[in-house]
Order: structure tokens, then C-alpha cells, then sequence
């Protein structure tokens, strides 16, 4: 994670929080590097302290992703925002259509890999001399993430048996991004399958409790979601989003439907020609099910999905929504046939749906159940696969 430099807001006016006209050039450069770092916009040939086209547009897609008021113009707000503690991940990839969860994009936004094993072990290399509790605040960051999906995590102590190497280093360590010093790029992971997480050492390391500290834990957390396969989630509440979210060691709902949407619960039909498995999405598990349904072979078959209850646990209203899908088919995501996390469910829902059923050749066929407003709903549902023809 990362924290950019001081900026001064002296020139804001504070009737609207926007720039002032005869605003210091250094704000607006300040703010179109962020959106360039961070992936909203490529470089443009305009004059670095204006407004240009290009950053109005990249300004209204970072506010729209992070939850701002949208206005294309530099607000306090955004500044704000710009000035906090954050991973040096970018938000998104500027050749994205609109960027993850505005357009066709999904709204938990994932690599394209994920670890094929289980089990998984990790080896803290190098740890810090600020506390003597890293290692098990670590393990606390991958357990929270192994109750939520069907994975486990066991430190080891041979860097060679390990699938995540965790070091604390400092400046330019070899791996392309180098720490800057105090106060600046705290942490960053890699996605699937490289492994290393890396902590900043030149920065303060402790606990919640500790305050003047960075929180190990809740730092673990966010960069251990990175070294699954998450990227960023525009939803303040997350773990996922780019800022540190104010000490927070649980994943959101929005975290919980990413990274099980990952790494669903497998369930072997190898010698049979129908399966029905049963999916539940509750409000304390994320609101989401997700089953992979393995035949063994590839096959032609016939899937669907039905929810067979629903309960609502406030109202009957107009964002009561869900869906069950058959989300992916041998590891590749079907296509999103309605999608617009603005659009269904309370602010900010994840609302893309995706194929309510499928036929064709499959191995593996993977079924999402999705409530759009996990507030008001429980849901149980079942998925079915039906060999219709061997190979």
C-alpha cells in the first residue's frame, strides 16, 4: 500500500470544494499523475496544470469507481482521497470500456489466474524489528480469507516448499517496484501464481491497538486478496479498495463474492451422468454460493440453475433481486448477459448475471448464487448438470 505525497489545499475554494480558477498548477499536475499511476488515463500530450479532455474524463471514471460525488473536475474530495494511504495496484487498466463495475466489467474484479492447489503454504522470509508479532497477524490475514473460500494456508519454514514468500525489505529490492521510504509505498503483492508479498520496512510496523503504527494484520489482508487473484473493489467498504480501510481485518460482502467466485467448493461426479448440488447464500457468508460441479471428462451437457427459496428478511421492495447462474464452464466465465452494479440492487450491488444455463461440452460446469441485496435476503437454491452425450 501506498501513501502520496502532501498536498496543499490552500487554493480550494470553500464554497464548493473545487479548484479555483487561478488554482497553483502543482494541484492539477499532482492529480493527473495519480490517475495516470493508478490507471484511469495514459499519459496525454496536453499542458501538465490544465484540466485537459482527457483528465475530465479520467477524474468522472475515478469517482465514479470510488464511490464520489462525479463532477470531472478536481474536487476536495477528490484530493482527499488522492492524499490517503493506499496500494500502489492500479484500479484499473485504462484500456478497460468504462472500468470494473461500470460497464461490461464485473463488479468483483479478478486476475485472470488463480492457485490451483488447496492447500497452500507460506514462508515469512525476512520479518520486521518493529514488532514481534508479524507473523501471526499474518496468519490471521490468510485465515480470515480460508473461512470464506475452501482453501488453506500453513506457514512453512523452507522458502523451497513455499507458494507465498513474505518479506519485509526496503528501496529497491529487485522486483521492479521499488519502496520509496517513510510514508510512501507501505506493501504490494503479486497476482497469481508468482507469490511475494512485500512490506516496507523503512515504514512503522505494528498492531491495531498500537495506532501510530501500520497495521500488519490489516495491511496482510488486502495484499494477501492480490496474491489470490482480487483487484481492486470501488466499494469504500471493502478490503479490496485501494485505500487502507481504517484498520479493517474482515472482508466485506463485496470481498467474499470475489474471491468465492474464485475459489468455488468442488464437488467430483466422476461416474455419473446427472448431478444437482446444493448452493446457499446467506448475509453472514457475503450473500453468494458458489459450486463447481466436476464430471471428470468432457462431455456434452445440459446445466441450469433455480433458486427454490427465498426469504426476506426486512421487506418485499424493488432491489429483492437475485440470480443463480452457470458463472463459469471449465474454468472460463460465461458471458454477462446483464450487468450495471448502479443499476440493481442498493447502491453499488454487484448485479452482473451471467448465463442462467448452458448446453455444450464441459468438464467442469461452476454455478453462482447471487442475492443483489444482502440485507434483505437469504437464498437456497440447487444446480443441475445433465450429460446429454459422452465425447
Amino acid at each position: 500500500m501506498a501513501t502520496t505525497s502532501s498536498t496543499d489545499f490552500g487554493q480550494l475554494d470553500p464554497t464548493d470544494g473545487r479548484l479555483r480558477s487561478t488554482t497553483d498548477r502543482t494541484m492539477v499536475s499532482f492529480a493527473r499523475g495519480y490517475l495516470e499511476r493508478y490507471g484511469y488515463t495514459r499519459a496525454c500530450g496536453c499542458d501538465a496544470g490544465t484540466v485537459c479532455p482527457h483528465t475530465q474524463r479520467a477524474l468522472e471514471r475515478m469517482q465514479t469507481f470510488l464511490g464520489l460525488v462525479v463532477t470531472g473536475t478536481v474536487t476536495l474530495e477528490t484530493l482527499e482521497l488522492m492524499r490517503q494511504p493506499r496500494c500502489p495496484m492500479p484500479d484499473v487498466d485504462p484500456d478497460e470500456a468504462g472500468g470494473p463495475g461500470i460497464n461490461e466489467q464485473d463488479p468483483f474484479v479478478f486476475t485472470d489466474r488463480t492457485w490451483t492447489d488447496r492447500s497452500l503454504r507460506w514462508f515469512l522470509d525476512t520479518g520486521t524489528p518493529d514488532t514481534i508479532g508479524e507473523a501471526a497477524a499474518i496468519q490471521r490475514a490468510f485465515d480470515t480469507w480460508a473461512a470464506q473460500v475452501p482453501l488453506t494456508f500453513t506457514r512453512t519454514f523452507a522458502v523451497d516448499d513455499a507458494d507465498f514468500v513474505v518479506d519485509w525489505v526496503v528501496g529497491d529490492h529487485g522486483d521492479g517496484s521499488p519502496f520509496d521510504g517513510v510514508g510512501s509505498v507501505l506493501a504490494h503483492a503479486f497476482h497469481p501464481r508468482d507469490g511475494r508479498i512485500h512490506f516496507d520496512e523503512s515504514d512503522l510496523w505494528g498492531h491495531t491497538e498500537s495506532g501510530s503504527t501500520h497495521d500488519v494484520e490489516t495491511v496482510a489482508l488486502h495484499e494477501i486478496g492480490h496474491a489470490l487473484g482480487l483487484r481492486h473493489s470501488g466499494s469504500s467498504d471493502a478490503a479490496m479498495f485501494p485505500t487502507i480501510n481504517d484498520r479493517q481485518r474482515t472482508p466485506h460482502k463485496f470481498d467474499i463474492r470475489g474471491m468465492r467466485s474464485r475459489y468455488p467448493v468442488v464437488v467430483h461426479r466422476h461416474t455419473s451422468d446427472a448431478a444437482t448440488v446444493p448452493i446457499w447464500a446467506l448475509r453472514n457468508s457475503g450473500g453468494t454460493g458458489v459450486v463447481t460441479v466436476d464430471l471428470g471428462r468432457t462431455v456434452r451437457v445440459l446445466a441450469w440453475g433455480q433458486v427454490t427459496m427465498t426469504d426476506s428478511l426486512t421487506d418485499l421492495d424493488r432491489d429483492n433481486a437475485y440470480a443463480i447462474e452457470v458463472f463459469a464452464v471449465d474454468g472460463e466465465r460465461t458471458h454477462p448477459l446483464i450487468s450495471g452494479g448502479r443499476h440493481w440492487g442498493s447502491a453499488q450491488a454487484p448485479s452482473n448475471v451471467h448465463a442462467g444455463a448452458y448446453v455444450g461440452r464441459a468438464s467442469t460446469v461452476t454455478f453462482r448464487l447471487s442475492a443483489l441485496h444482502t440485507a434483505d435476503l437469504d437464498l437456497f437454491g440447487v444446480g443441475t448438470v445433465i450429460v446429454l452425450e459422452e465425447e
